[in-house]
């Protein structure tokens, strides 16, 4: 058998878990069931980066079965071996555990999010089974894969919405900024997995150099290298991310296919704890305002706009600090690079798995955008956007529906801040140019 690579992106592609639906519905009913007989029905393969996920309903209630990669699974496996007896907490090092515990916190918190189920007659010590499946690499199947049965969330994720209100981004930055709260008061206990290395963490930005290669265009690459490079000059030299920046757990990928909707827009459930680590705080807030722009709202001409939203709803709860906000453009950068890079070397490792180009092309886009690679228009681009996020961040959004604020989750008024991106043709350009030069003059 091939050793494997010591990479962790690598080692990720190659433990992806393969098993067929049949395999994964065997495996729950054999670890979850009490009742052998019970109706397990696959709903949908759900799509997913590195692990297995089907929604699946049993006896008429709704779950998510995952299947977790064979990074994650190793992990907490080795943990469980070298368990010394019942005492042993050495499985609260593993990332998985950590899952398990963010759900219970949350949940008994207020915020709806996935509730693990507890396998029949286990004597694990975390909600988990563990099963032999394949893997996609063959010299490496099968493997030891945990899998878990989760109470599934009700709602649509934002991502599946074909049109949204402003206001849906902001009130997104409000649930990321309560659930950043409530992030904050999870016991000290179960951080130890938290302390991890995770190539997505936002701190380890300039390890991405290994994957630029993966990058085909010339420009392309050239635009996220000026990416890390202004993140080495203006955070790490300058040491102002770790003296500046409050630490603390996050979510890791507030995106717009981990949270869910009500009909009405509104957020009521958030998913996906695979990327939650300890690190800057601000890291949520960036990633999320990346993602913003790339929900169906940011793509018709107005990502800034929608960026401009989430951090509204977020300052809202949390205090945005004049010093993080205008490090915003970086981080958010530093994400997208993140993204598209990672983004194509796993699309080279796996060219079926068209999931991994889900954010690809507008990703590009947003960094062109924002970025780009002409330094005068980057310094143009940043002049603006700032003043964008202070306006973001200028206002409650209450203003003018006092009504609004006594009610469980007024809307964010968020008129003042839909402004279409520079690529769309403005037809009152000249109005308000005009406008503006007089205003100067008195």
């Amino acid at each position: 058998m091939e050793s494997l690579p010591n990479n962790d992106e690598e080692l990720r592609k190659l433990l992806t878990p393969k098993p067929t639906a049949k395999e994964v519905v065997a495996a729950i009913r054999q670890s979850f069931m009490a009742n052998a007989d019970a109706d397990i029905q696959v709903v949908k393969e759900l799509e997913s980066y590195d692990d297995k996920n089907l929604w699946i309903s049993i006896a008429g209630n709704h779950y998510l079965a995952k299947v977790h990669n064979g990074v994650e699974s190793r992990d907490l496996i080795q943990y469980i071996s070298m368990s010394s007896g019942k005492d042993d907490v050495s499985f609260r090092k593993s990332a998985i555990h950590l899952q398990n515990a963010i759900m219970m916190h949350l949940n008994q918190h207020g915020i709806t999010t996935n509730q693990p189920q507890e396998p029949v007659a286990s004597k694990l010590p975390t909600p988990v089974a563990i099963h032999s499946l394949p893997v996609v690499s063959k010299e490496h199947s099968p493997c030891q894969l945990v899998v878990r049965l989760l109470k599934w969330v009700p709602g649509r994720p934002m991502s599946s919405f074909s049109m949204l209100p402003i206001e849906a981004l902001a009130d997104a930055g409000r649930f990321l900024g309560k659930l950043s709260v409530c992030l904050s008061s999870l016991p000290s206990d179960e951080l130890e997995a938290a302390k991890r290395y995770h190539q997505w963490d936002g701190k380890n930005t300039l390890d991405l150099k290994d994957f630029i290669k993966y990058i085909k265009e010339d420009r392309k690459r050239s635009m996220v290298n000026s990416v890390l490079d202004a993140f080495k000059k203006d955070l790490i030299d300058t040491n102002i991310a770790e003296s500046s920046f409050s630490k603390g757990m996050i979510h890791g990928d507030f995106n717009d296919a981990n949270f869910v909707l009500d009909e009405d827009f509104g957020v009521t459930g958030v998913i996906d704890f695979g990327d939650s680590v300890e690190s800057w705080r601000i890291l949520d807030l960036s990633i999320a305002m990346a993602y913003a722009m790339l929900t169906p709202y940011g793509k018709q001409g107005r990502s800034l706009s929608a960026a401009a939203a989430l951090l509204r709803g977020y300052n809202s709860v949390c205090s945005v600090t004049v010093e993080e906000r205008h490090h915003l453009i970086l981080l958010i950068a530093c994400r997208l690079s993140c993204s598209v890079t990672l983004g194509a070397y796993s699309y080279q490792q796996n060219p079926g798995n068209e999931y991994l180009l889900l954010h690809a092309a507008p990703a590009w886009n947003a960094l062109d955008l924002i970025w780009g690679t002409d330094p005068d228009r980057r310094a143009d681009m940043k002049e603006a956007i700032n003043r964008l996020f202070d306006c973001a961040c200028s206002k409650t959004g209450f203003e003018d529906n006092k009504d609004e604020v006594s009610s469980t989750n007024p809307v964010i008024d968020c008129s003042d801040l839909t402004f279409p991106d520079p690529s769309l043709d403005d037809p009152l350009e000249s109005v308000r140019l005009k406008q503006n030069k007089r205003a100067k003059q008195k």
